[in-house]
């Protein structure tokens, strides 16, 4: 045998010699088993995982009342929505979100006043006022709104009056649904600017200077379409004979006579006829259970087409149609004979 087998076989050996040692190692090693535990079911225990939870099942709605501009008038009127939030949310800031976004479809005779883009950033109660951080949009003018409103009569009326109606729409609406007293405007001092600064007196295009700051705005009842400035309305357009305005207040439809509105021009040439309102007076009226109907009376005093004047009592009742009060024709004229 040459020399290189003999080392192949020593290493032979040498390998078998290791491996029974290995083997004689481990016969002597205590024998441990390997027991599986098996998971056991709690007796009444749900086995199945919660499925994911939709946000819309942690909504939150309530019914609200919005203020919005009625028409082209110097007045504003409800309108009834319901608000949806998360909990995330606070209420008063769903409450606003819904107001930027103006009536809905269905409230024809409604427009909304802020401009397009405003946004609510922020809403904090101290004691009973509301700090209400508005987005610098809040300052745009409205797109019908002309630069050199001031050279325009009409204007000079207009654009301060739709600044003012725009406040008291957020006013009233946060003061109708929240418990709340006043509301304090900040406008967001956008991208360049630290924090927020309340809103500007000027706003209003009253001529005052720039660095005036508004304070904390109250609830204003004259501009609101409640019962009672419906009414007072009414009788003013008669006063005024301003027929036309009149007739926005006039209801669709007369359940006493069957008939719907007249048309306009038989409804002026009934007005005509009538005698001259000169003053009135009105009570604060009494709005009916389910708030379909409100009782006032009225004490009216004439000038007929002789220049003779007398004094007339009525107890008048408006109807709510569509959220908004109007009057019939036969309660508008029907405790008067035409001459």
């Amino acid at each position: 045998m040459d020399t290189k087998n003999k080392k192949r076989l020593s290493c032979l050996s040498a390998a078998l010699l290791l491996a029974c040692a290995l083997l004689a190692l481990t016969a002597c090693a205590p024998h441990r088993s390997v027991t599986l535990v098996e998971a056991t079911l709690v007796p009444g225990a749900n086995t199945l995982l919660p499925e994911a939870v939709d946000d819309s099942a942690l909504r939150q709605s309530a019914a609200a009342t919005l203020w919005f501009r009625y028409r082209e008038e110097p007045l504003l009127a409800p309108e009834t929505r319901t608000v949806t939030r998360l909990p995330s949310q606070s209420y008063e800031t769903a409450l606003i979100t819904e107001l930027l976004s103006g009536p809905a479809a269905r409230s024809s005779e409604l427009t909304g006043l802020f401009p397009a883009g405003t946004r609510v950033l922020s809403t904090v109660t101290q004691g009973r006022t509301l700090f209400v951080t508005l987005s610098a949009e809040a300052l745009n003018p409205l797109p019908d709104e002309p630069v050199d409103w001031q050279e325009d009569d009409a204007w000079r009326v207009e654009a301060p009056l739709r600044r003012r109606l725009t406040m008291q729409s957020l006013v009233a609406t946060l003061t109708e649904n929240c418990e709340i007293d006043n509301v304090q405007v900040l406008i967001s001092g956008g991208d360049n600017t630290l924090g927020s600064l309340r809103l500007r007196q000027n706003y209003f295009l009253d001529d005052s200077e720039d660095s005036v700051l508004t304070q904390p705005m109250a609830r204003d009842e004259s501009l609101l379409l409640t019962g009672p400035v419906t009414l007072r309305t009414v009788f003013a357009c008669w006063q005024r004979r301003d027929w036309a305005r009149l007739y926005l207040y006039l209801a669709s439809g007369d359940a006493a006579t069957g008939l719907g509105r007249p048309v306009y021009q038989d409804f002026v040439t009934t007005m005509e006829a009538l005698p001259q309102v000169i003053a009135f007076t009105l009570s604060d009226g009494f709005v009916r259970q389910g708030g379909d109907s409100a009782t006032f009376t009225a004490d009216v005093q004439l000038r007929d087409a002789a220049g003779e004047t007398r004094r007339n009592g009525a107890v008048l009742r408006l109807k709510r149609e569509s959220g908004l009060w109007k009057i019939t024709q036969s309660q508008l004229t029907g405790w008067l004979e035409v001459e």
